[in-house]
């Protein structure tokens, strides 16, 4: 194979993965809004807060947070929603740890953590956030719950 081509093919190769890095850079912490999205099972779920199972949504708004063990982004995403529900009475942070629920990361589709599904106060799927959230995306979400 000629060089000429060989190094044709390096750089097409930098810039393709260059331009794939910065799509997913834009696109990860953005919510993604969610038409007639799925009602959440608590007790399916059997999701956990201070020892004691999770019964009730947020008044507002529940963030349900899927993350794992190994995820050094979780820990961050956690104590900011964490943050929030100290500030807000009306919002619920709940985190689920994925890593031996596969069946959640199945049914719920989560391919990254952590991945975060914004419910209104019945349950219901309204959108999805893949990645750490962008405070603008957690402003805007909570904007539109007004009460």
């Amino acid at each position: 194979m000629p060089e000429e081509l060989r190094l044709s093919l390096v750089v097409g190769l930098i810039a393709f993965a260059g331009v794939l890095g910065w799509v997913w850079r834009v696109r990860t912490g953005r919510a993604k809004a969610i038409d007639r999205g799925e009602l959440i099972d608590l007790k399916r779920l059997q999701a956990t807060k201070s020892g004691l199972p999770v019964v009730a949504f947020g008044r507002r708004v529940t963030f349900l947070q899927f993350s794992s063990e190994t995820c050094s982004t979780c820990k961050q995403t956690a104590r900011l929603f964490d943050e929030l529900e100290q500030t807000a009475e009306d919002v619920l942070h709940i985190e689920v740890d994925i890593t031996n629920r596969l069946d959640l990361a199945k049914k719920f589709h989560v391919i990254q953590t952590p991945t975060t599904l914004v419910l209104d106060h019945t349950g219901r799927v309204t959108s999805r956030i893949g990645g750490a959230p962008k405070q603008s995306t957690i402003d805007q979400q909570l904007g539109s719950f007004a009460i």
